[in-house]
C-alpha cells in the first residue's frame, strides 16, 4: 500500500509541475505583442519646400511730374502696352517757350558784348605793346572781357535750364511696358511731383521670398538650393502658373532683424498675365533617387535623438538610432541608420523596450 501511495504522490507532483510550466509558457506567449512592421526599401521621391512670395515686375517705375502746369495731352490709355521712348503725356509749355525766347535774346546780347570786349582787348594789347597806353588801361580791358565772358556763360546756363524744363513737359515711356491707372485727365493742373501713372515691364516677373536662416542652411546642406529643381508658382486662386521658375539670388546676407535671407525666382510672363504686386506661393521641388523612406509614426525621440525599433530575425527588437535628412507629409527621408530590407516596428513603439520580442502582424 505504501508503494502505491508513494507512486500516486509522485505522479500527482509531476502532473502539477507540467501544468504549472504549461501555464507559465502560455502566459509568456500571451505577453508577446503582435505589431505591424515596415520593410525598408529604396525609393525615388520628390522633396518640396513651400514659401510665401510677392511678385514684382521686371521693371516697375512711377511716372511723376517734374514741371508743374496744365496737362495738355494724354496720349495713352490705362492698360495700354507702350514702347520705350513713346510719348505718354504732354504738359503745356507755352509760358516756358516765352521764357526761352527771352533767354535766347539775353544770350545773343551777351554774345555780342563778348565780341566787343574781345575787339577792345585786342586793340588795348596792340597799343600797350607800342607803349601808347599804360598797363592799367590794358588790365581794364581784360576785366571787361572777363565780365563779358561770365555774362555769356550765365545767359547760356539760363537758356539751357529753360530748355531742360521744356523737355520735362514731354513725358515718354522709359522702357517697353504696360501703363497702369491714370488719375489725371487732360486739362488738369498738376503739381511738381504728381503721380501721372506707373509703367510695368511684365515680360518677366520675379517672385521674392524669404528663407529662414535654419532652413537656408539645411537646404544648402541638402543641396536643394542653386539646383535645377522644379520651381512652381501657385497663384492666389490656387492655379499653378504654367511657366517654370529659375532661382536667383536677391540678397547677399541674412537679415539680422528677421533672421532670414531673401531669394527670388524668375518667371517668363510673355502674355503679361501676372501683374506687379501679385501674391502667391512658391513650391521648390527637388527629385531624390534611391532614398530610404520610413513612416513618421515609426520614429520616436529620446534626448533630441531619433530612434526606431529594428526587428531582428528572432523577432527581438533593437533600438536603433537614425539620422533624418528631411521631412515629407507623413514620412521621413533618412541619411543613415537603416538599409534596404530592414524590418522596423511601424506602430506601437511607445509600449516596447529594447530587447522585447514581438510577433509580426501581416499588413
Amino acid at each position: 500500500m505504501n508503494i502505491y501511495k508513494n507512486t500516486f504522490l509522485l505522479f500527482s507532483l509531476s502532473l502539477f509541475v507540467l501544468v504549472s510550466c504549461g501555464d507559465k509558457s502560455k502566459k509568456n506567449s500571451d505577453n508577446i505583442k503582435t505589431l505591424p512592421v515596415y520593410k525598408v526599401t529604396l525609393k525615388d521621391t520628390v522633396v518640396s519646400s513651400k514659401f510665401v512670395a510677392d511678385v514684382h515686375a521686371k521693371n516697375n517705375v512711377e511716372i511723376h511730374v517734374r514741371i508743374p502746369g496744365l496737362l495738355d495731352k494724354v496720349y495713352v490709355s490705362e492698360g495700354q502696352k507702350v514702347k520705350k521712348g513713346q510719348i505718354l503725356f504732354k504738359i503745356s509749355d507755352v509760358e516756358l517757350q516765352i521764357q526761352l525766347l527771352k533767354a535766347e535774346a539775353v544770350f545773343k546780347s551777351a554774345k555780342a558784348d563778348l565780341r566787343i570786349a574781345t575787339v577792345e582787348l585786342e586793340q588795348a594789347q596792340t597799343l600797350f605793346n607800342k607803349k601808347v597806353i599804360a598797363d592799367k588801361e590794358l588790365e581794364l580791358s581784360k576785366a571787361k572781357h572777363e565780365a563779358a565772358s561770365a555774362k555769356l556763360a550765365h545767359a547760356a546756363a539760363e537758356k539751357k535750364a529753360i530748355d531742360q524744363q521744356i523737355s520735362f513737359t514731354t513725358i515718354c515711356a522709359p522702357f517697353d511696358g504696360t501703363v497702369d491707372r491714370i488719375p489725371f485727365k487732360e486739362g488738369s493742373l498738376v503739381e511738381n511731383g504728381s503721380l501721372l501713372t506707373t509703367v510695368s515691364q511684365l515680360d518677366d516677373v520675379y517672385a521674392y521670398f524669404s528663407i529662414p536662416e535654419n532652413t537656408y542652411f539645411q537646404m544648402m546642406e541638402d543641396k536643394t538650393l542653386h539646383t535645377q529643381g522644379d520651381i512652381k508658382l501657385v497663384l492666389p486662386n490656387g492655379m499653378v502658373y504654367d511657366q517654370k521658375g529659375e532661382l536667383r539670388t536677391a540678397d547677399g546676407e541674412i537679415d539680422r532683424q528677421t533672421g532670414s535671407i531673401q531669394y527670388k525666382a524668375k518667371f517668363h510672363n510673355p502674355q503679361g498675365f501676372i501683374k506687379h504686386g501679385t501674391s502667391g506661393k512658391l513650391i521648390i521641388s527637388e527629385p531624390k533617387k534611391n532614398v530610404v523612406l520610413i513612416p513618421q509614426k515609426a520614429v520616436f525621440s529620446i534626448q533630441d535623438k531619433q530612434y526606431v525599433f529594428l526587428v531582428q530575425k528572432d523577432g527581438v527588437v533593437k533600438m536603433t538610432n537614425v539620422s533624418i535628412e528631411s521631412t515629407l507629409d507623413d514620412v521621413y527621408i533618412l541619411n543613415d541608420g537603416l538599409k534596404s530590407d530592414d524590418l522596423i516596428v511601424q506602430e506601437g513603439t511607445q509600449s516596447l523596450r529594447d530587447g522585447d520580442k514581438i510577433n509580426i502582424k501581416q499588413m
